[in-house]
């Protein structure tokens, strides 16, 4: 469960910080006061890409902290490495990111620093969200497929991973198969470009240390006579080194005379002799940087030979890297995926008889483990649509007929490993899932992606998360826009729905319906406005108490302050929904 959530400087959120509860925790505000920016927050928890605009006013860095109570069943779902780096365990858990302009990002879990990586596939057991995004992935069949997974449970995950391995197994002898069969020709051909590739690679000897050396050297021979000029120039006025027209009035000079003159009266005063021994580190100082000066003169040349050597070098380095990938370090890698490549092409002689029994054993064992995977699915199938009609009844559409269609991609039982058929498997196996309504009664069942209007989709959705409530791992559920489309009696059915199931999961629900706020056990209200001196445009996160939230429902009803009527109004809407009462 979600304890806590604290953001600072990150967009128009300059501080703030909630204390969170178990149940319904309902979100509400005026259009344009930041509540998306929550869940933008929290969705960078779990890994998504930062920028630099995210990043506040008040400083160089965002802060986003979460602080998450583990039971043992989302522990065993955390990743191994991850919980001996950090240590981790049941209880508490403190999840921290820092965004800092460049796309510089800190990560930790309870203060141990880990990868983005990592802070994402930790906190993804104890996270969900269902928004608009989650909307269109509705409408996905990768994703219906994923659900009657899901639905399915350990049976279609064990199924799965078996028919994956064996798929794999077969789809990696394919490969290797048709790399070898009659393509010798084609192979020879890749050999010699490999072989000449290595060659010109290997006879230019590029190092990316060679590079930086001579581009340095290039800069310097390129404005040899500029650098001596100024070097002749800054060391004369520097130390004159016998130049009459100068003695005695170069910078060494003029303070070697000012420290003669102080080292006179320094035994008057601490402050004078302190004078005089800074005199004299500068006197030390300027005579180091003259011979310095000096020195870097006599290595300095004006080589227009060298020159041209140089830059017909760098040419090379131009050259070679835009074509073997773009950058000197890409042809110094392109290297030595050469050398491993042509020792393939040298050395591949596998017994290709041997290969293609394997292939076709494990063909057979993906077709095999591809038909107890369907038939899991299909009955999976009946039943979540079964659970999905009984939670859209709830939700005001109980004249709505919900199918989940599980069919074959095509007739691979039986097939060939080398025919067409056999190919229509995938990495999820040979099946097709396609959620198909039917909104009024009379009406054909049609894909969900050509019939559901926003509100039907918000409804199916809550539908399918509340079918899906014990079998999915993560116990946080982040609701945004899931009142899209809707209103009346059906916010209110969505509402209640949602206190539902706020009782097995934590659930943050961000509403603009009055009807759906009224439902929740803890109300928090985001609002911008003018803050300090300078009048800083920000956004606050405030808990309500009861009074305060009825008043926000009353808002939201389009009450003004001080409407007694609309706040009884208000009054009354959230005692009904105490007591669960719909109608």
């Amino acid at each position: 469960m979600l304890r806590s959530l604290i953001i600072r400087n990150f967009v128009l959120i300059a501080d703030a910080g909630i204390e969170l509860g178990p149940g319904l925790t309902a979100l509400t505000g005026e259009t344009g006061a930041g509540k998306t920016l929550l869940t933008q927050a929290m969705e960078l928890l779990l890994g998504e890409r930062a920028s630099d605009d995210l990043i506040g006013p008040a400083g160089e860095e965002a802060l986003i902290q979460a602080m998450f109570e583990v039971d043992e069943a989302q522990f065993a779902m955390f990743p191994q490495e991850t919980v001996e780096l950090a240590g981790l365990g049941t209880g508490e858990l403190i999840a921290t990111r820092r965004l800092a302009r460049g796309g510089r990002n800190r990560c930790f879990l309870n203060d141990v620093g880990v990868t983005l990586a990592s802070l994402g596939s930790t906190l993804r057991p104890l996270l969900a969200f269902s928004g608009q995004h989650e909307h269109r992935r509705l409408l996905e069949p990768a994703y219906q497929r994923s659900v009657v997974d899901s639905f399915a449970g350990k049976e279609a995950a064990g199924l799965l991973t078996a028919y994956r391995t064996a798929w794999g197994e077969a789809r990696e002898a394919r490969r290797r198969l048709d790399d070898a069969a009659g393509l010798e020709e084609e192979r020879q051909r890749e050999r010699d470009l490999m072989e000449f590739q290595l060659h010109e690679l290997e006879e230019a000897q590029l190092s990316l240390e060679e590079e930086e050396g001579l581009l340095a050297e290039e800069r310097r021979l390129s404005r040899a006579e500029e650098i001596l000029n100024i070097l002749a120039e800054a060391g004369s006025l520097l130390r004159s080194e016998g130049e009459s027209e100068r003695e005695g009035e170069d910078a060494v000079s003029l303070v070697g005379r000012g420290l003669r003159l102080l080292d006179a009266v320094a035994d008057v005063d601490d402050e004078l002799a302190q004078s005089r021994d800074s005199l004299g580190e500068a006197a030390h100082l300027l005579e180091e940087t003259a011979r310095t000066l000096r020195l870097y003169a006599e290595g300095v040349a004006i080589d227009p030979a060298r020159l041209t050597e140089v830059d017909q070098r760098l040419r090379t380095f131009l050259d070679l890297g835009r074509k073997y990938g773009g950058s000197t370090a890409d042809a110094v890698a392109y290297l030595d995926s050469a050398r491993e490549r042509l020792e393939r092409l040298e050395h591949d002689t596998e017994d290709l008889g041997a290969l293609e029994s394997r292939g076709r054993l494990a063909a057979e064992e993906a077709v095999k483990w591809a038909e107890e995977l369907h038939r899991c699915r299909a009955a999976a199938a009946r039943e979540l649509q079964e659970s999905v009609e009984r939670e859209l009844e709830a939700l005001e559409m109980a004249d709505t007929a919900f199918v989940v269609a599980v069919s074959k991609t095509g007739d691979w039982s039986g097939t060939d490993w080398e025919s067409p058929e056999w190919r229509r498997l995938g990495p999820d196996g040979g099946d097709e899932v396609d959620f198909q309504m039917a909104p009024n009664p009379g009406l054909p069942l049609r894909s969900l992606r050509k019939t559901a209007s926003g509100g039907e989709l918000s409804r199916t959705l809550l539908a399918i998360k509340a079918a899906l409530i014990g079998l999915e791992s993560s116990e946080t559920l982040v609701f945004d826009e899931v009142d899209a489309g809707i209103g009346g009696r059906t916010a209110t059915a969505v509402g209640a729905k949602l206190r539902a199931l706020s009782r097995e999961n934590q659930l943050l629900v961000i509403t603009h319906l009055a009807q759906v706020a009224a439902f929740a056990d803890q109300h928090i209200r985001i609002e911008k406005g003018r803050q300090g001196q300078q009048g800083v445009t920000a956004t606050q996160l405030l808990s309500l108490d009861a009074a305060e939230s009825l008043g926000e429902l009353r808002r939201m009803m389009g009450g003004r302050s001080g409407d007694e009527a609309a706040l009884e109004h208000a009054r009354r809407l959230r005692d009904r929904a105490a007591a669960g009462l719909i109608d």
